[in-house]
């Protein structure tokens, strides 16, 4: 080849790539382009995405600079690359270049700062999201980013990597990144991962099983603070499909809105698909168990299946957990120290009314939620005590405070009401004394046993209902209040100072304030007012 063409060849070649690198550094510069949120305007950036690589090879794609350059520039010497930043803009996006900028150490009078430690590609992603708002970070990375982004004390970009870690949390994943947490004393990773074990608790309760105690009561806690909403279920249901309603009735609505425009909603449907159903219900952990049974069609007929389910309100998720031993119906179920107690209730075989031959089970059963398993304990003392069998509440009456059960009954000669005590912690039973003689109220029939800072009685007679109190700690009963005369049936609630009941006398919920006696009916629901449970559920 002619030597002077080679020459003019190769001088072309420089002459050109000095042009394009001059025009990548002007058009970088340019202040109507290069904002800090990217505009879809941004070719050299776009380009870099044709070539995600090329920033390695082109040092104008590792020069980050905002308005008319007038800005101190410094360069971060990383792994194995260095970048041309603006350092005010780096000190905004980050805690660990703002201290550095304020200081007067060598590293920043000599727009010199020594990174070598740090990966150039993790470091460069960094700064595309704190310049441009580009995050392109492979999911399989996020955990040298988020650590990176840890150590600089960049809160927005480490904020964004844990938002995009969230959603791809699994099983097989969160107690690595949990570990990873903890090496780098990342408090913001460590509540990403337990969030995301909170939400799944039971359904990870393999891994949970992993955790020490602090972050098991950690993920216990962060399950408890959704927006808490009241919650409504149709218990036992008598109807057929034949009844338009049974439809409506396979759901669990939530009350939602504000005071004066509350309104009911269905948030879920029933996990089994039958007309006929009885079960109980308890929440957990913010889980809620129903625990019972449903009619299914079998070869000579119908029979009740046994069958019981968890529901998740931050997945609405429903699943099934073991049934119980004993077919039981309309019987109380209470938590209590991490386990769920099934008390009393009678044979569930059909839906047909109790009769003078109708005997209550004096059997306890225990459910241990995290190996999904039921077992006996102590039964229930029953002499010439008794429960009356009723289908407007379950039978007995039982609530729980601290580590205690509580369960309310008479005494069969006098009609006198007492308290029996169940220590779970020691597998025993206690009576508490004194009674509550008919003297002191006459409540032939009882409605509900709940606690505040004491327990709490509502019952009622022909001409009124009875509100009152026992203290355990003095062992004393309260002072008996009357109230309006309302028959309440199914299942309540206690929240603060106010008692939440099925009314079927007012087709909807009716609160109680315990100060007042006052009563207000809450909206009504989609479905009439049979046989309700209702509860509260953080989601």
């Amino acid at each position: 080849m002619n030597p002077f063409r080679q020459y003019f060849m190769t001088l072309f070649e420089w002459i050109g790539l000095w042009l394009k690198y001059g025009l990548t550094r002007l058009w970088r510069a340019f202040p109507i382009v290069n904002t800090w949120i990217a505009s879809p305007g941004i070719s050299d950036r776009q380009s870099c995405q044709e070539d995600s690589e090329e920033w390695k090879t082109n040092e104008a794609l590792r020069t980050y600079r905002l308005g008319d350059g007038s800005k101190t520039m410094v360069t971060v010497q990383t792994s194995t690359h260095a970048f041309h930043v603006d350092l005010g803009r780096l000190s905004e996006c980050s805690e660990y270049f703002r201290a550095l900028s304020q200081s007067k150490m060598r590293e920043t009078s000599e727009s010199l700062i020594h990174l070598d430690h740090l990966s150039s590609s993790v470091f460069y992603n960094l700064l595309e999201f704190s310049f441009y708002n580009k995050f392109k970070v492979p999911q399989k990375e996020l955990g040298t980013h988020i650590q990176v982004s840890s150590y600089l004390l960049t809160e927005t970009f480490l904020s964004k990597c844990l938002s995009v870690l969230a959603d791809g949390l699994r099983p097989d994943n969160c107690l690595s990144y949990l570990n990873l947490a903890q090496e780098i004393c990342c408090a913001e990773l460590k509540m990403t991962v337990l969030t995301y074990m909170s939400r799944n608790m039971m359904e990870l309760s393999l891994l949970t099983k992993c955790l020490n105690d602090e972050e098991k009561d950690e993920i216990i806690n962060l399950r408890m603070q959704g927006d808490q909403y009241l919650c409504s279920l149709r218990k036992e249901n008598l109807t057929s499909w034949n009844d338009p309603e049974t439809e409506r009735a396979r759901h669990i609505f939530i009350l939602k809105g504000s005071e004066d425009s509350e309104d009911w909603h269905p948030v879920t449907e029933l996990p089994f698909k039958a007309d006929k159903w009885c079960f109980t219900t308890v929440v957990l952990y913010n889980y809620l168990y129903i625990i019972g049974g449903y009619r299914q069609r079998v070869k000579r007929g119908w029979e009740f299946k046994m069958a019981s389910f968890r529901y998740n309100p931050f997945t609405h998720t429903w699943a099934s957990t073991a049934p119980l031993i004993k077919h039981r119906r309309h019987f109380s179920a209470v938590a209590c120290g991490g386990c769920i107690y099934a008390v009393g209730g009678w044979y569930l075989d059909s839906l047909v009314t109790p009769d003078s031959n109708t005997a209550l089970y004096t059997a306890v059963e225990c459910y241990d939620p995290w190996e999904d398993t039921w077992r006996f304990v102590s039964s229930l003392p029953l002499t010439d005590f008794q429960f009356t069998v009723s289908l407007s509440h379950d039978v007995p009456l039982a609530t729980s405070h601290g580590h205690c059960l509580y369960v309310l009954g008479s005494i069969q000669r006098t009609g006198e009401k007492l308290l029996l005590q169940y220590n779970t912690r020691q597998d025993s039973w206690c009576e508490l004394l004194p009674t509550l003689t008919r003297a002191d109220a006459d409540l032939p029939t009882l409605y509900f046993l709940g606690v505040t800072d004491r327990l709490l009685v509502i019952g009622g007679n022909n001409s009124e209902n009875v509100v009152t109190s026992f203290c355990v700690q003095s062992q004393k009963w309260g002072q008996v209040h009357r109230a309006e005369k309302v028959a309440f049936a199914g299942q309540g609630t206690v929240a603060g100072d106010k008692v939440l009941m099925p009314s079927i006398e007012h087709n909807a919920v009716a609160r109680i304030d315990l100060k007042t006696l006052s009563l207000t009916a809450l909206p009504p629901l989609p479905v009439s007012m049979r046989y309700e449970a209702v509860f509260y559920l953080h989601f």
